[in-house]
């Protein structure tokens, strides 16, 4: 063979070689990427249990009975991760407890789901006294899964938050800080135990799970031993175990990153800052702060932002903010919402919010931290002086309803 033919002949090879890395490197620079949603479908069965069983139209599914509703609801990880987009939003380093915030599995080319999280809520309009506990829940799948209920710190019976996110922390500052991040959170949102509902209450939280397998059909969620009724000594005379049926979805868009096609994508996005102004709370009265009332309204922002974005998608809104008024009940239902001042330019939203914001519960007043002990107090002069150290009780503070005005902002970008 000629000199010429054996450098005609590689000449030959590196075109191939130069030709497989262009096309290697095009799939290195333009990788296929999965967006995964996990979805769980309430389902309504015919149960043999006392009471009825309907579905919500924010897609929860819910039991009554007797003016006692009891509201189980299935948080997808686009729900969390909106209910805290600050802190699901730095790739790994995303600080949400209950999701791997944007953070993708190179390997899977997706976000698995980090958990199964469950909003749980209890209005208790009719009973003296209920209450659930929920490290008794239990999840059950078609394939043979039965897993326990999340609790939050070490004392947990099964699995909790606090030796999970131990086991998975570094011995840097910034680790440690992340860890205090999410677990103040937990301690925030979650569901939490020996918690007692009274008449006129509302109470809610997450109850979590670890994520059930990709190739589940069917979920039931069950939630054991919920007490309806006590008796003497404060002991449970009446319980009931409550079952939710979903069936498992899983769901998978093909984004191809990197790459543009002309067109835009849209995000729609809620923000809040808080209330600007509360009227009514009394001084030291906790739940009724602006941290607290904040804290249950950006669990709720999801369903806000579903109002908004039904309308823009049909082009009925734009870009503006709305400002909420409503009155929290000392027990902790909204008794009244009403749009103080709107530019979005949809009637459809303005309702749409009263509406959600009318299915809110916040959590009781505590009216025993009103009623403030004063030592050494002594009385007045034609009465008999008390004894040294002695302690005088400081008048009962009647807790009324608290008016709240709340602004929220809608941007597309």
């Amino acid at each position: 063979m000629s000199k010429e033919d054996n450098s005609a002949m590689r000449r030959g090879r590196l075109i191939w070689i130069i030709a497989l890395c262009v096309l290697l490197s095009g799939c290195f620079l333009f990788p296929t990427a999965v967006k995964r949603e996990t979805l769980l479908l309430p389902v309504i069965e015919s149960a043999a249990t006392e009471g009825a069983y309907s579905l919500q139209e924010n897609g929860a599914i819910s039991w009554e009975l007797a003016g006692l509703r009891l509201e189980v609801e299935h948080m997808t990880d686009a729900k969390l991760n909106a209910l805290f987009p600050d802190e699901s939003g730095r790739g790994k380093y995303s600080t949400n407890p209950y999701t791997y915030g944007n953070w993708t599995d190179t390997r899977l080319g997706y976000t698995p789901n980090r958990f199964a999280v469950f909003k749980v809520t209890i209005f208790n309009r009719t009973q003296p006294k209920v209450m659930l506990d929920p490290l008794a829940a239990v999840l059950e799948t078609d394939q043979g899964q039965f897993l326990r209920a999340y609790g939050i710190t070490s004392s947990s019976p099964y699995g909790n938050f606090e030796n999970y996110y131990r086991s998975q922390r570094g011995q840097s500052g910034n680790e440690f800080y992340r860890f205090e991040l999410r677990m103040g959170m937990v301690r925030s949102y979650n569901y939490e135990e020996d918690q007692p509902i009274f008449k006129g209450e509302n109470y809610g939280g997450f109850v979590v799970f670890d994520p059930v397998y990709p190739e589940t059909e069917e979920v039931v969620l069950i939630l054991k031993d919920f007490v309806l009724r006590f008796g003497a000594f404060d002991k449970p005379v009446e319980k009931r175990d409550l079952r939710f049926v979903f069936k498992h979805k899983v769901e998978n868009l093909v984004v191809q990153k990197g790459a543009t096609s002309g067109k835009t994508a849209e995000t729609l996005m809620i923000s809040e800052n808080g209330p600007s102004q509360i009227m009514g709370n009394l001084p030291g009265e906790r739940t009724r702060s602006l941290s607290a009332i904040r804290a249950v309204v950006r669990q709720r922002l999801s369903g806000l932002n579903r109002c908004f974005v039904a309308a823009f998608d049909k082009g009925e809104a734009t870009e503006g903010a709305v400002t909420m008024r409503f009155t929290i009940e000392v027990g902790g239902a909204v008794s009244e919402a009403k749009v103080t001042d709107s530019d979005v330019g949809s009637q459809a939203v303005d309702q749409c919010m009263q509406q959600e914001i009318m299915r809110w519960a916040f959590r009781p007043i505590d009216i025993g931290a009103l009623q403030t002990p004063a030592t050494g107090a002594t009385s007045g002069e034609n009465g008999p002086a008390s004894s040294p150290g002695a302690r005088a009780t400081a008048p009962r503070l009647t807790p009324l309803p608290v008016l709240v005005t709340y602004p929220f902002t809608f941007k597309v970008e």
